[in-house]
């Protein structure tokens, strides 16, 4: 059965999975008291993995001495065959929960996190319901092809070239800010054309992708049901308009080729999108979680994931980055360039 959710899980990623990430998703919940014991979040784990058996296998609840280096192993170690699809560990205050990506979402890593602390989590985060698709997987597969090698999306221009594997991340506290995903967007976007002109580099072709969920936040599951987009934003672009226009992308194919493999890898730096904007919008964990820091997969021509959740009075904004192209100082400036944006953003009338 282990063996079988974990397939399942590496096939869910389908084509578009980079396979040179780990496809690992990350949830950091401050408490802002003490976590339960390690052996209530295993028994309450058990039980969720015993309802839901495309979890896999039951991991190890871990002691989070050093936080940093925990979330850095969690998110950067390959999920192998067989192994388990989920990480969690505890700290003094803090819940440190990590999926592999086709085994959960974003909002199926909350209701996970509901089930460690035995509280009812929700999201105001409405999802795409009913939208229809746009074209068949093949076509669009063709079409990413001929993109990746005649005109690939632009990148958020890389701080170093180093001999390192992993990411980086970073994230900052802001009061609640009224933000949709057209907002997020169009702050990266916004973002990213400062950073390259800080750095003396065009933006050009510049594609977001932006994760999102078939279904709404108000009870979720911990399952795999989620959309994305990829939006092509032109400078000055009504990012609401575009994408109330763009269908989402088409489901993986449920099998795909050594050929279809190799290729995703060796296009790898070509491919995907130039920034991927992720929010996991309001979230309601009964005055359970101080705050929430949310980082999604970080792939495509950047490697560079931004994030957002709120709680409480609290949202916050981060940032995943290859660790090869910014160090934590770099990561730490592109996410204050993302957070100035966040705020110009929120003040727009057309924030949404």
């Amino acid at each position: 059965m282990t063996r079988l959710a974990s397939d399942h899980a590496h096939r869910v990623v389908g084509l578009y999975g980079d396979p040179t990430v780990s496809w690992s998703i990350l949830l950091e919940a401050d408490l802002g008291t003490a976590a339960p014991e390690p052996e209530k979040l295993r028994a309450r784990l058990a039980a969720a993995v015993q309802q839901y058996p495309h979890l896999g296998a039951v991991p190890e609840i871990e002691q989070a001495t050093d936080l940093p280096a925990t979330r850095d192993r969690f998110a950067s170690a390959p999920y192998e065959r067989g192994a388990p699809l989920l990480r969690v560990a505890v700290g003094e205050s803090t819940l440190l929960v990590a999926a592999h990506h086709g085994a959960l979402d974003g909002l199926g890593l909350l209701s996970l996190l509901g089930v460690l602390l035995d509280v009812p989590v929700s999201s105001g985060a409405t999802g795409i319901g009913e939208r229809a698709g746009g074209k068949p997987f093949a076509l669009s597969a063709l079409q990413r092809l001929a993109e990746a090698l005649f005109a690939p999306p632009g990148r958020i221009t890389p701080e170093r070239a180093a001999v390192a594997s992993g990411d980086v991340f970073c994230a900052r506290h802001e009061p609640r800010l009224r933000l949709g995903a057209a907002g997020f967007v169009a702050a990266a976007a916004r973002a990213t054309g400062r950073w390259n002109r800080a750095h003396g580099a065009r933006t050009a072709r510049v594609v977001a992708a932006l994760g999102a969920s078939w279904r709404s936040g108000a009870a979720p599951e911990p399952v795999h049901d989620s959309a994305f987009f990829r939006l092509r934003l032109r400078p000055g672009a009504d990012v609401a308009a575009v994408l109330a226009a763009q269908p989402p992308e088409p489901d993986f194919p449920a099998r795909s080729s050594r050929l279809a493999r190799l290729g995703t890898r060796l296009l790898a730096g070509r491919l995907g999108s130039t920034f991927l904007v992720s929010n996991l919008g309001v979230v309601s964990t009964g005055d359970t979680v101080r705050s929430l820091a949310f980082y999604p997969a970080a792939s495509g021509r950047s490697g560079v994931a931004f994030g957002a959740a709120t709680t409480g009075d609290v949202t916050t904004v981060t940032v995943r980055a290859r660790r090869r192209d910014f160090d934590a100082a770099a990561a730490e400036r592109l996410l204050e360039e993302f957070r100035a944006a966040v705020h110009e953003a929120s003040a727009s009338p057309r924030a949404t």
